[in-house]
């Protein structure tokens, strides 16, 4: 059996301790351990808020990425599937955020940087979330991951994930719009293995 490994980088689950106003991450795990091509699964986020104020809001995103695409496409992400925190709710694809946040380079952790992270198909998706000052609640992100028909068989390939805040620059870049003149806030990352079979 090959291996699709990512070299360089150790990329394990961790919860971030941040000041500040946002979601962090508790989990991040694909439910299934292996796939036939033509079957999905899905990769899911457990995320909490730092903050007890009742009428916090923030856009909170999460990128989900995959070694190789030709063998696991990453399609929709719902927020709050476990109904709290508004959800369930589809959060919008934002195509230009990975991007962004590479050239921002604010998305910066101890043993970890967004930017300098190689090799990988990025998807990210957006939605403006209010927390409710809720910090014994969890809210579960749920996004699917599909191994395309003719994908390669007997292989092992690696699912990412990456959630935290979009803060808009209004001073600079295009205001409303996800740019690399605005401010990336990561708050968790994780890394899980999905076999094709």
């Amino acid at each position: 059996m090959r291996k699709k490994l990512l070299r360089g980088l150790l990329f394990v689950p961790v919860a971030l301790v941040l000041s500040g106003c946002l979601f962090v991450m508790q989990g991040f795990v694909v439910l299934d351990a292996s796939l036939r091509p033509g079957q999905k699964t899905i990769a899911r986020f457990t995320v909490r808020p730092l903050t007890d104020d009742p009428d916090l809001r923030v856009w909170q995103f999460v990128i989900v990425g995959v070694n190789n695409s030709s063998d696991l496409t990453v399609g929709k992400a719902v927020w709050g599937t476990n109904g709290k925190f508004g959800g369930p709710k589809k959060m919008p694809v934002s195509p230009d955020l990975p991007t962004a946040m590479q050239t921002a380079n604010t998305c910066n952790q101890p043993g970890f940087t967004f930017s300098n992270v190689t090799g990988i198909t990025w998807k990210a998706f957006l939605l403006r979330v209010r927390s409710k000052g809720k910090v014994n609640q969890t809210a579960r992100i749920d996004v699917t991951v599909k191994v395309p028909q003719g994908a390669e068989r007997d292989v092992i390939n690696q699912v990412l994930g990456v959630t935290g805040v979009w803060v808009d620059d209004p001073s600079n870049g295009i205001v409303g719009q996800v740019d690399d003149e605005d401010v990336f806030t990561c708050s968790g990352l994780g890394t899980s293995s999905l076999r094709v079979t």
